[in-house]
């Protein structure tokens, strides 16, 4: 194993304070190591597996707690699987690090198949978007819907601003400059609940990613035989691209699309907007279901 942390002690306190995330989601939970040749990818796995299987792909440097907004509501309809994408901060643990887009969809359908599923419904915020996608092309025999939530790139470039935000963050590992990223994020300067704020920082400070790939821009022609109903969320406030014309240049390429412009919401929209996010990804799931 390829460690992301700087040693064992700095790990057991990121593991901590991850695991005092994972108490807002106030629901019982299964944790799951799914073996793949990328590493070992750690899965939290809630509600009722007899349901139809979601999985979720977390924001750059959130890892899976990100999601406890929406839990509640998610398990609902499916049996969701929260994975750690391999080589971000998170519980996974990476082998080999994923270098690029082949690598990053044959990281997630070999935890697709350890699961054992023929088809998934899969949704990502960001990061997790840009992953997402990036499956779905790849291997659309094997998805049932897909949902995007802010997704990085993907379809449209992102800002510079953002490259100015997030770096100093990941150079200087203070509270300071990781406070003052997220407030950007959020578009509002609001900040991030004490508890996930923590693990936040405790990654920021005692882990390097090891994930290389970076989200880029899709081209049209690989949605040439894209049919998978799709559901895009964005927030008119969002900060890493230009919100409308990420949308439309998404209505562009895919047939079978639903979007929304969230009015008040920013890149941060499935946590500050979590109801709105989550009844539309409810009424989504169930849509010829």
């Amino acid at each position: 194993m390829v460690s992301i942390f700087k040693n064992d002690a700095v790990e057991k306190e990121y593991y901590l304070c991850y695991d005092r995330s994972l108490a807002m989601f106030e629901m019982d939970f299964m944790s799951l190591n799914i073996p793949t040749t990328f590493g070992e990818t750690h899965i939290l796995c809630f509600g009722d597996k007899n349901k139809k299987p979601l999985l979720l792909l977390h924001g750059m440097t959130m890892s899976s707690t990100m999601w406890y907004p929406n839990m509640k509501q998610l398990i609902q309809e499916r049996c969701v699987y929260a994975i750690d994408i391999m080589g971000d901060f998170g519980k996974s643990k990476p082998l080999i690090a994923i270098k690029n887009r082949k690598d990053a969809g044959q990281w997630i359908l070999e935890v697709v198949n350890a699961l054992q599923f023929n088809k998934v419904d899969l949704a990502g915020h960001s990061m997790g978007g840009f992953l997402s996608l990036n499956f779905a092309l790849a291997y659309p025999e094997r998805l049932s819907k897909l949902m995007l939530y802010a997704p990085a790139g993907t379809f449209h470039k992102i800002s510079l601003k953002f490259f100015t935000k997030i770096y100093p963050a990941l150079l200087f590992h203070t509270e300071k400059w990781i406070d003052k990223a997220f407030r950007w994020f959020s578009g509002k300067g609001e900040s991030l609940h004490p508890v996930f704020r923590s693990q936040v920082i405790a990654g920021y400070r005692y882990a390097k990613p090891l994930l290389q790939v970076m989200p880029s821009v899709f081209s049209r022609e690989e949605f040439s035989s894209f049919q998978a109903p799709t559901l895009l969320l964005i927030g008119d406030k969002e900060v890493i691209y230009p919100a409308r014309k990420a949308i439309a240049n998404a209505q562009n390429m895919i047939p079978d699309l639903e979007t929304h412009l969230i009015a008040g919401a920013s890149h941060s929209l499935t946590m500050e907007h979590a109801d709105i996010v989550n009844e539309l990804t409810l009424r989504f799931l169930k849509k010829e279901d």
